[in-house]
């Protein structure tokens, strides 16, 4: 498990493969207890198309902050308005929201790099860690150009292409 800095935020990105959990925000919430220095956004693997959209789209929420321009009260959830492409709440949590049975993702942001160390051995001791789910896929392109209404288009067949278009959809949502 990898922890990335973003300026002075430390971040870990989790693949978790599928669990099975009869409330996930009870899952949610004991991992935020373990440390009150860390945020923690969980959600749904399958709207990842890779470890660098969220890198990316983090750098794009933590700016936010800094701007104090997001979308959201809470970093971890301007994340995932951002990585839902969406700006109503209720829209990305139930598109890219925890799921019981499904491959999942944990990304914990800290200042503190021995609180996020914590969370990251809590994480690591707990979950069946598999970050191979975080992958780009054609099926993965193809939930998330559904979810966004983008028609299938040759141009986005390419990798790269689709992330710079996820990126830049990431930044154009605002309140």
């Amino acid at each position: 498990m990898a922890i990335y800095e973003l300026g002075d935020t430390f971040t870990s990105i989790i693949g978790i493969q599928a669990i099975q959990m009869k409330d996930t925000g009870k899952v949610i919430d004991d991992l935020r207890h373990i440390s009150n220095k860390v945020s923690l956004q969980a959600l749904n693997a399958n709207i990842v198309y890779g470890i660098e959209q969220i890198i990316e789209v983090l750098k794009i929420t933590l700016e936010s902050e800094k701007r104090k321009i997001m979308v959201a009260s809470k970093p971890e959830m301007d994340l995932l308005l951002r990585l839902s492409c969406t700006d109503q709440i209720s829209r990305a949590l139930k598109y890219g929201g925890l799921k019981n049975n499904t491959n999942s993702c944990f990304i914990i942001l800290s200042k503190d790099k021995r609180e996020l160390l914590k969370v990251m051995g809590y994480i690591q001791r707990s979950f069946e860690v598999n970050n191979a789910i975080l992958k780009p896929s054609k099926a993965k392109r193809k939930m998330i150009s559904d979810n966004i209404g983008l028609t299938t288009n040759k141009i986005f067949n390419d990798d790269r292409l689709f992330m710079r278009y996820l990126l830049e959809r990431a930044s154009l949502v605002t309140k």
